[in-house]
């Protein structure tokens, strides 16, 4: 009974995503949405772009006219919106109806959560995007009214909030966020890392502020502490790197980055002149992402947490995975792997491909980043993007696709492939290391 509810859960998920796309596509290919003649493909990967929340374009935002660039934000919000409320929503609906055995393996899941049913979620879900937005529309608006007139400061603080918040990094600025306003640039990465958190952290936070239960839940509290120290790591990584390099990278730049390089996709500083070392560094905080349940893609916080705990306890000698006093299920630590290696394989898999496919245009540490950037929804660039080939375009918004769906769609695969065992087999050790 389960397997066919995950089956429905991964369709529904994955159909929603393939008809956004598909007329997402056909409205940016209308004639009053583009400023000159937009080719299919391209119309095709910035749509996929969009609602996959990945923020690579093979052509500027800002040659598209302000109708264009509204279905671009329609499809942002829409892809959004859907990926925190549906990915709550089908684990929510897989748990009703089963047996007591299949509601504990489905609350393994989505992490002992709770929630009132799927109606009360969407409401908290949406209620949340919205006043973030709106929060960050009032707080875009200073900064852009000091370089740009009143209309058009509205426009790009509505663009920017719901592009940011959204993790999709598109902006209709050519060059991102470079010579914008400091509060802007912060304001920008602050609205990444709230919409980064999470459907989960921002409702066990809810419950706690209206004093509903006394303390946060271990998924939480692991995602607010590796989001802190992934943020000030990069950002010290970053700045010591340019230090040492030479390139004179300002803290700000730093800070802004390392939040951005977690799937949001805005730059602050030019990625094509950032020495190879930085590139590694972004690469890695690209692949990790954002956390479940969230507007971001990557690995996911937790994924990586839930790794580097096991890792530490194996090192200590503990025969078990714990995080702050609770023991973690070894199956959990078995999907956390499952999914790392999955996303790393594809990775280089994408990157050797892209190479194939552009021998003489890039070098393969562009297509490495350009694959990382792709499969984590991230939408940073060194500038091969916009270079590529009409089957490298269509290879790429097919990794930004696999990316967007691949982590949850993974899970469910694996939840339906989970059974109890009844004939167990004798134990025998393999030589390691």
């Amino acid at each position: 009974m389960v397997i066919g509810f995950v089956k429905k859960g991964q369709s529904l998920f994955i159909l929603s995503f393939l008809a956004l796309i598909f007329c997402g596509t056909v409205f940016l290919k209308l004639p009053w949405s583009y400023r000159g003649t937009l080719p299919w493909v391209d119309a095709y990967f910035t749509a996929t772009s969009a609602v996959c929340v990945t923020g690579l374009s093979t052509v500027p935002v800002g040659d598209f006219t302000i109708f264009g660039q509204v279905v671009i934000l329609m499809l942002v919000q829409l892809g959004g919106i859907g990926i925190m409320t549906l990915s709550a929503s089908i684990l929510l609906l897989l748990g009703r109806g089963l047996s007591f055995s299949n509601t504990l393996l489905i609350s393994n899941l989505s992490d002992n959560f709770s929630l009132r049913g799927t109606e009360g979620l969407t409401r908290t879900v949406i209620q949340y995007v919205l006043v973030s937005e709106g929060i960050g529309f009032l707080l875009l608006l200073p900064g852009f009214l000091t370089s740009y007139p009143w209309e058009e400061a509205v426009w790009y603080s509505f663009f920017h909030a719901i592009s940011a918040f959204c993790n999709a990094g598109l902006s209709p600025f050519p060059d991102s966020m470079i010579g914008q306003t400091r509060w802007t640039q912060m304001t920008l990465a602050a609205l990444i890392v709230f919409g980064g958190l999470g459907v989960y952290v921002i409702y066990d936070l809810l419950m706690v502020f209206r004093r509903k239960q006394y303390r946060l839940r271990v998924h939480s509290r692991v995602v607010l502490v590796t989001t802190l120290i992934l943020i000030v790591a990069g950002s010290v990584l970053l700045w010591l790197n340019g230090w040492a390099r030479g390139t004179n990278l300002s803290w700000f730049d730093a800070i802004f980055q390392s939040v951005a390089a977690r799937t949001a996709g805005f730059n602050s500083v030019d990625i094509g002149e950032l020495p190879a070392e930085s590139l590694t560094l972004i690469i890695i905080l690209m692949l990790i992402g954002a956390a479940p349940g969230s507007t971001g893609g990557g690995m996911k916080v937790s994924t990586v947490a839930l790794a580097v705990a096991s890792i530490v306890g194996t090192f200590k000698g503990n025969p078990e995975v714990q995080m702050f006093r609770r023991t973690i299920p070894i199956s959990n630590v078995l999907r956390a792997y499952t999914i790392m290696v999955t996303f790393i394989l594809l990775t280089c898999a994408g990157a050797v491909f892209l190479h194939m496919l552009t021998p003489d245009r890039f070098a393969m540490m562009e297509c490495f980043f350009e694959s990382a950037s792709a499969i984590s929804t991230t939408g940073l660039s060194t500038g091969a993007t916009s270079s590529l080939t009409s089957f490298g375009k269509i290879y790429l918004a097919c990794y930004m696709f696999v990316g967007r769906i691949g982590p949850f769609t993974i899970m469910l695969f694996l939840l339906s492939r989970e059974k109890k065992r009844r004939l167990r087999y004798p134990e025998e050790r393999i030589i390691i290391g």
